[in-house]
């Protein structure tokens, strides 16, 4: 059974704190409204019923909040159009003199709310209550200074004067609104590079497991008759493979997801070198080749997180380009070494290729993305390292990646 008081908690919280934000709001002005009250009590009602609506209005949207910003447009609007219909029936009625404290309470009131119509409506709303604010503010300018007595260009002269701070604040709303507008112009532009990152990262993980499965199953193929129970062993490592390749593609849609709706049960990390043994046994285990790793103790925990997956994606790659464009069964070496003078130096080499073929991994690329050898030397030289990748006599290939010493973490 659902206990009735806990489910009223949340509403009578939120009433609560907006019955203080209307007191916090409402109390400086009605002050406002009583020492103006005080100071000028024969003001013509003509500027002290619009003083007081756009007082009261402006209490009204600030006290609102979020549940308002809808009618910010409409109201500020209303509240001008009144705003330039009373002070020109005042001006043309032949007013006694200045209208004391009331059209300059009116004048700030407006200037804050055409900054939070700029900063918050729609831009055309915006943009129209924004440009009768002016007017009223202007307007305002005949009866703070009251009647002109002189030459015809002194009211027009006050007028573009007390135009300014609806201007400035017209000005301060647009400015903010801009600022936002930037902010999620770069949570796009950085969502959208995250996509295209983890799209490389699930290429180049998934074709590492389909050319392993590629050169398994023609390895079955061979198998199929003279050895049977070779053949269902490599089977298994095929089946292997495609859940690793799905696990991998499950992996991403989620990150993708959690990047989209920024909710999740938690960013999974991609692999890094601490994973190489286990790369390099896979590697041997499906048949393509005798393959050594050399690696100093320790150096794969002694990484930074973003050296340890470029590590990764480096020999992934290499190998991958390994089984495409080298002969079945040539031996690769895996060489990674550091220090905190010397850097971090990572080599994958073979000696298995066809002297006439085309370079390997400069053909059927695409720049970006992270896909090939060009995808690993962006990340590389992003990271501040020098990549470099070709032909070793007399007919291998071997794929270097340098990295700087400041990416080991420092000795305990």
């Amino acid at each position: 059974m659902i206990d009735s008081a806990a489910t009223g908690e949340p509403e009578r919280v939120d009433a609560e704190r907006l019955a203080a934000r209307v007191l916090l709001t409402v109390a400086p002005l009605a002050a406002s409204l009583a020492l103006a009250s005080a100071l000028h009590p024969g003001t013509s009602p003509l500027l002290k019923v619009p003083a007081t609506l756009a007082l009261g209005t402006l209490g009204v949207l600030v006290a609102g909040g979020l549940r308002i910003r809808r009618i910010l447009g409409t109201a500020v609007g209303s509240v001008s159009v009144i705003s330039i219909v009373c002070v020109i029936v005042w001006f043309t009625g032949s007013p006694p003199g200045p209208g004391g404290s009331w059209p300059l309470l009116h004048a700030m009131a407006l200037m804050v709310m055409v900054a939070l119509a700029c900063r918050w409506s729609p831009l055309r709303e915006a943009a129209a209550s924004g440009a009768l604010s002016v007017l009223a503010s202007a307007a305002l300018g005949l009866p703070i200074t009251g009647p002109s007595r002189g030459l015809w260009w002194e009211p027009v002269a006050v007028c573009a004067f007390w135009a300014l701070p609806a201007v400035v604040g017209a000005g301060a709303g647009g400015y903010l609104r801009w600022l936002d507008a930037r902010r999620v112009q770069a949570v796009r532009q950085a969502r959208r590079a995250q996509r295209v990152q983890l799209a490389g990262d699930l290429h180049d993980f998934v074709a590492h497991d389909v050319s392993a499965m590629v050169v398994q199953v023609q390895a079955a193929q061979v198998l199929l008759r003279a050895d049977p129970d070779e053949a269902a062993r490599v089977l298994r490592r095929i089946e292997s493979d495609g859940t690793r390749a799905l696990a991998s593609m499950d992996r991403t849609i989620r990150m993708l997801r959690e990047l989209e709706y920024g909710a999740g049960p938690g960013r999974t990390t991609s692999p890094g070198a601490s994973e190489l043994p286990e790369l390099i046994a896979r590697y041997a285990d499906s048949g393509a080749g005798p393959i050594e790793l050399d690696m100093a103790p320790g150096l794969d925990r002694a990484l930074h997180q973003e050296a340890s997956t470029a590590v990764y994606r480096v020999v992934v790659e290499a190998l991958t380009n390994v089984r495409r464009h080298a002969r079945p069964g040539c031996p690769v070496t895996v060489e990674l070494a550091g220090s905190a003078g010397s850097g971090i130096v990572l080599t994958v080499t073979d000696q298995g290729g066809d002297p006439g073929q085309a370079p390997r991994g400069l053909t059927g690329r695409r720049r970006g993305g992270g896909v090939g050898l060009t995808g690993l030397a962006e990340r590389i030289e992003a990271l501040g390292g020098v990549f470099s990748a070709g032909p070793v006599p007399p007919a291998g290939w071997r794929v270097r990646a340098e990295l700087p010493a400041a990416l080991l973490e420092p000795a305990p």
